[in-house]
Parts: structure tokens; C-alpha cells; sequence
């Protein structure tokens, strides 16, 4: 007989290990790419020069990323094509935080850690993102380095992102607790009522298609801390201007965002609908289509593509 605990931490190693395969696929990748670049030089230099690649031009060649820094790679993607979103996708924690000197899992329970699912979540959408030609997706972190909310954010911001989606898992002292909340950019920030759009999106598809429980008045919410750094949490509803700050990915990233949590990984009904790979798989689907949403109601359903490449001709 397979126990619960049984059920619930299979899904996870195989979480796992899907994720250092694909790692592991993308360093090979960049390899190859690199060797490549080499043979051709090589070859080059000897056609041209008669002899040895040594004498060719010191013009600067295209290298692969070095195997070390996997996740700067990821920031620093291919620049967006002529009428397409950036969308930023953060995966929540992962990486060697060096503040505890341990690997930053987030949350965990009953041998599921928060920064698998996110990463799981998050490769998933940016596979689907970058199958539709009129997005550039752009993941922050790939779980193998860990990188500051204000590095994230940075990434963000210099890919120049039309929306960035922070996703994480929630969790309490009590197993009772449960339910989705998405974390807004609030009114104090130019990008507030996009990001409310794009959160009730969020908020409507999970609970109608998974469903999970909100919390609060529509599960759209903003966070504060206070002058002693503690953590304020205010309705969607509340248009009150706050000088507070806020998450600094949220913060920081200069576009629409919002930071889901997605549910409370110490409640068992909300693992169960968010932390397997069918569920990560479904989250990827239901966030993919919510983003499409979101841009259709902005420029009009099929013409993103042209008002986006007037947009970028101005």
C-alpha cells in the first residue's frame, strides 16, 4: 500500500530531477554552440590566413555562457524581436543563499520544498511563452544560483519587461490554513491598476479551474512593511496611497507585476492541486492564458503584434 507520504514526495524528486535536466540540456547546448563557434573561426582564419587560427582577427567572437553561471545566463536572453511582450517569469527562491549559508528551498512540507514547485511552474510557462512568437519570455533565476529580489528585479527592468510574474508557494503554522493570494503592485506605484487587472485575472482562473480559495476580498491584495519592518497587508479595495514600501520585485522591475501565492504548501487540499508535475503543468497553462488575456484586453484581441511594433518604432 503506497502511504500519503509516499504519493507526495515522488512528485517532487521527479520535479527535481526534470529541472537538472533540463539545466543539464542547456549547458550542453551552450557547448556545442560554443565549439561550433570555434571550428568556424578556425576555419576561417586558416582559408584567410594560410595557417594558424593564432593569426586570425582579434575581432571579439560569440561565447557560450560559462557552465558556473547558469542563471546569468538566463537574464541575459536574446533581446525581443519587433512586436513581441517581454514577460519576466520569477521563480520564487531557490540557490545557495550565502545570508544562511544553505541552499534557499522557501517553504516545505511533508517533503515538498516551495522552490522546486516554482521553478517546475515557472519552466513550464516560459516553454509555452516562448512556443507563441509574440512573447520573449525572460526566467529571473533558474534555481542553480541564488539571486537577490533586487536582482530579479533588475533583470527585469533592463530586458525593458511589459509584466513580471513572481510565483510562490504560502505557508502557516496551522494545516488548516489555505488559499490563493496575488500581490499587486500598489496604488503608490504608476503600474498599479494593470497589475490588479493582471492579478484578478490570476485569481479568477485558479479559483475556477483548480478550485482554490482566495483570501481576502477577491485574493488581489497589496503588502506592506512598516517603519519596523512588518508586514502590512492591505484589499485590493484600499486605494490608499501609502509611502510604505512594498516587495522589492514588485518594486523594482519598472512594469505591471504581481507576486502569486499560489496556495499554502502546509495545507494538504492545496499541495495536493499545486504541487505535482500535472499540477505545475496546469498552473503553466492557466498563468500562459492569463497573460494572453491580459494583453488582448490592452490593444485588442489579434492586433498585439502591430500596436506593440508602433509602439517600439516611436
Amino acid at each position: 500500500m503506497v502511504t500519503k507520504t509516499a504519493r507526495t514526495r515522488q512528485p517532487t524528486r521527479e520535479m527535481q530531477r526534470r529541472c537538472r535536466r533540463k539545466r543539464r540540456a542547456k549547458m550542453v547546448r551552450r557547448l556545442l554552440y560554443a565549439a561550433a563557434v570555434l571550428l568556424v573561426s578556425g576555419a576561417v582564419a586558416i582559408v584567410l590566413y594560410g595557417g594558424s587560427p593564432l593569426h586570425a582577427s582579434a575581432e571579439p567572437q560569440p561565447v557560450a555562457a560559462p557552465a558556473d553561471t547558469p542563471a546569468q545566463a538566463e537574464q541575459t536572453a536574446q533581446p525581443a524581436a519587433p512586436g513581441q511582450y517581454v514577460v519576466a517569469i520569477d521563480p520564487g527562491h531557490g540557490g545557495i543563499n550565502p545570508n544562511i549559508g544553505a541552499e534557499d528551498w522557501g517553504s516545505e512540507a511533508d517533503g515538498v520544498r516551495e522552490s522546486d514547485v516554482t521553478l517546475c511552474t515557472a519552466q513550464l510557462l516560459c516553454e509555452k511563452l516562448a512556443a507563441d512568437d509574440r512573447f520573449a519570455p525572460l526566467l529571473t533565476a533558474d534555481g542553480s544560483t541564488y539571486l537577490k529580489p533586487s536582482e530579479r528585479a533588475a533583470a527585469a527592468k533592463a530586458a525593458g519587461a511589459d509584466l513580471l510574474l513572481s510565483i510562490h508557494l504560502n505557508s502557516d503554522a496551522s494545516a488548516a490554513t489555505n488559499g490563493l493570494e496575488c500581490y499587486a503592485a500598489p496604488p503608490a506605484l504608476a503600474a498599479n491598476a494593470e497589475s490588479v487587472r493582471f492579478g484578478r485575472l490570476v485569481t479568477a482562473a485558479f479559483r475556477d479551474q483548480l478550485g482554490l480559495t482566495l483570501r481576502g476580498w477577491d485574493g488581489v491584495r497589496y503588502l506592506y512593511f512598516d517603519a519596523n519592518n512588518a508586514r502590512v497587508v492591505a484589499e485590493s479595495s484600499d486605494t490608499t496611497v501609502r509611502s510604505d514600501p512594498t516587495f522589492t520585485v514588485l518594486e523594482d522591475c519598472g512594469c505591471p507585476a504581481v507576486l502569486v501565492e499560489e496556495g499554502f504548501i502546509t495545507n494538504a487540499s492545496d499541495r495536493a492541486a499545486l504541487c505535482t508535475d500535472s499540477a505545475c503543468e496546469q498552473a503553466a497553462e492557466l498563468y500562459y492564458q492569463c497573460i494572453i488575456d491580459f494583453f488582448e484586453y490592452a490593444y485588442g484581441k489579434g492586433a498585439m503584434r502591430s500596436i506593440l511594433m508602433g509602439k517600439q518604432g516611436t
